[in-house]
């Protein structure tokens, strides 16, 4: 079988994704937009963006660093779902116009720093100001593209030559490129989650959302590979082995998640500090004491006892049910990780601009995932054995 012929054999199920994501994307900003000018003072309106701007652009950093890992272990999980992983870190472009629209707009309402002061925000002002805040985000998307374009463009260049190369440039990126990854994800948590309250700190919260945002790339992962291995020839690559192996993956991470928001909760406990005890009793009452027990019993022991039993991580649907819930509680850890900051007294304050503007981002997130999907081949046309012989990728080699 040609690479065309199984390039097209998928092109419709992508296209069919990039039509609905144009849709709901459409649909959720519009009713995005309507929030704005309803709302007098903006504050709801650039919580729900902000909050849906962290949950989608964690998503595609998440399936960056997946496909850092993956050149640096290698492994079957990586190599079939290489193309998700590149195509979804992509998508960090978009990610950036939306963070652009933030800034210009949203920054006065998000931030108390940029406009208040006290003694404590006084101290940290050499770093919370807003010059030296976007110069932070501008290097945090500088990494991430960058990252991304250099690693699609050398996967598309051996796809055209079949170079052994390639491996050891993907790997000799990878290895200090993970190590970066996770120290510009920790201080890009300081300064979109933490500074929200600036008198608050904890050591844990750039580790914590980090393996968030790792689970939700492997559940992401999950999602594509259900999704695309209706279409032939894909069967035989998205097979049950491969389900397992990613399957694996989440419940390593949703351990790993519970333990760090465990180890925070205790060092908060343990240290007794009065801005910490504050930070815990604004989203453990009011009503959000029950998001977090929701989290506890939905983000950790449902999800964790369940993807312990061998079967389902090797069923095509029940894996796929498993993810999607997953992806649905990250966006409720990270709303009551937010939320609270903006709320007039301390509580749960859900508004429909939530939902809109998770659906208009992420609609949008989609569309441009399909995109950058659609440029590649499905799956990498060569793979090669032990970083010496080129070989044909059997799925190409059919027919």
């Amino acid at each position: 079988m040609s690479t065309t012929n199984v390039n097209e054999s998928v092109l419709p199920r992508i296209n069919r994704m990039q039509m609905y994501g144009l849709v709901a994307g459409v649909v959720g900003l519009v009713a995005l937009a309507i929030g704005y000018f309803t709302d007098p003072t903006h504050g709801r309106f650039w919580t729900s963006y902000h909050i849906a701007f962290l949950f989608w652009n964690n998503l595609s950093v998440g399936l960056l660093g997946a496909l850092m890992l993956h050149h640096m272990v290698g492994g079957n999980w990586g190599f079939v779902n290489r193309r998700v992983m590149e195509a979804g870190a992509m998508t960090a472009i978009v990610m950036a116009i939306f963070f652009a629209v933030e800034a210009f707009g949203g920054l006065h309402t998000l931030y108390k720093w940029t406009h208040e002061s006290d003694a404590v925000i006084e101290q940290k002002r050499p770093y919370l100001n807003t010059p030296f805040f976007l110069v932070r985000m501008a290097i945090y998307f500088a990494f991430w593209i960058g990252s991304a374009y250099i690693l699609n463009a050398w996967s598309k260049e051996n796809d055209r030559t079949g170079s052994p190369s390639f491996r050891t440039k993907a790997r000799l990126l990878s290895g200090p490129g993970l190590v970066l990854h996770a120290l510009l994800f920790t201080f890009y948590i300081v300064d979109t989650i933490m500074s929200l309250e600036p008198h608050w700190m904890s050591t844990l919260l750039g580790l914590l959302v980090l393996a968030g945002a790792g689970l939700s790339a492997w559940s992401f992962l999950t999602l594509m590979m259900r999704y695309l291995r209706e279409a032939e020839p894909l069967q035989v690559v998205f097979t049950r082995e491969r389900f397992h192996d990613v399957g694996n993956l989440m419940l390593a991470f949703t351990m790993l998640w519970a333990y760090m928001s465990f180890s925070q909760y205790l060092i908060g406990w343990s240290g007794n500090l009065p801005e910490e005890a504050l930070w815990y009793s604004h989203r453990l009452t009011h009503g959000l004491q029950a998001v977090a027990l929701g989290l506890i019993i939905f983000h950790f022991f449902v999800p964790f006892f369940i993807l312990l039993q061998r079967r389902v991580k090797k069923s095509f649907n029940g894996l796929a049910i498993v993810a999607a819930f997953i992806l649905l509680m990250r966006h409720v850890d990270l709303w009551w990780l937010i939320k609270p900051n903006f709320t007039g007294t301390p509580g749960a304050d859900f508004w429909w601009t939530d939902i809109a503007a998770t659906v208009g981002m992420g609609g949008i997130w989609i569309a441009a995932f399909a995109f950058f999907l659609k440029t590649k081949n499905i799956l990498p046309v060569w793979e090669t054995h032990h970083d010496r012989l080129p070989v044909k990728n059997e799925v190409y080699s059919h027919g």
